[in-house]
């Protein structure tokens, strides 16, 4: 095993970077073709059981051990946690304070605000967006948090994950060879489909212009609600406040 030592060790074949040299050894499982036990909340792969097990309970464990106490904010790991309450809620002077007047936030280092205000107060902040069901969060931890929460199922052929067993089971027909697909097609036009809503909509937006979710901020229509929220959170989040 080639590991490199210094103030992070680095991974030879990938070049992630680990603060011990026990999570490094643990992560280079993931590149051995013999690994064959998976995690279900995460998908990483480990060798045995036991590895696995260790892996659950340092990453994945109770939930209310990664919950603040103060807060209550969710967190995938309890060092993101850890992290957390010492960079928010630890009163270690000094402590910079958000400069928005109706946030009491306060944080122990400089760079800390910044994020802060990036991520809580921008007009177009950053949002990870759950595939699952749409919900947004502001940070990637939190999102991975609640992830976790869902009863997923996931495609056995390229791994993607759906909320509901039905969309998954659609979702398969994709890996089907073309030739074998039931395919629908559109008596307007060549176009051919895998699924009657999909057909459905293609007529009511291509051959119909059936687009009846109009934006109150803008002259664009959509054909679908989620489409048009979509499009008022990308471009007009300012003005929904």
């Amino acid at each position: 095993m080639d590991l490199t030592p210094g103030n992070k060790w680095e991974c030879a074949k990938c070049s992630k970077q680990f603060k011990t040299k026990e999570n490094l050894t643990r992560h280079m499982v993931t590149h051995d073709p013999d690994a064959k036990v998976k995690c279900e909340v995460c998908g990483n792969i480990f060798k045995n059981k036991r590895s696995l097990s260790s892996h659950k309970l340092d990453i994945h464990n109770d939930r209310k051990q990664t919950t603040c106490d103060t807060c209550h904010q969710v967190f995938s790991t309890v060092g993101n946690l850890r992290r957390h309450n010492d960079t928010v809620h630890a009163w270690k002077p000094p402590r910079f304070s958000c400069p928005v007047p109706s946030c009491k936030k306060t944080y122990q280092h400089e760079d800390d605000v910044t994020k802060h205000v990036e991520t809580e107060h921008a007009q177009n902040s950053v949002r990870f967006r759950c595939t699952l069901c749409r919900r947004t969060f502001k940070t990637r931890v939190e999102l991975e948090a609640h992830v976790a929460s869902h009863t997923t199922y996931k495609c056995p052929t390229c791994g993607k994950v759906f909320a509901r067993k039905e969309h998954m089971i659609r979702h398969q027909v994709t890996h089907l060879e073309k030739s074998t697909r039931d395919r629908l097609q559109c008596p307007l036009c060549p176009q051919t489909f895998l699924t009657r809503p999909g057909l459905q909509r293609h007529i009511r937006v291509a051959h119909e212009n059936q687009r009846n979710y109009p934006c109150t901020f803008c002259d664009k229509r959509y054909s679908q609600s989620s489409h048009l929220k979509r499009h008022v959170e990308v471009k007009h989040a300012a003005n929904k406040e």
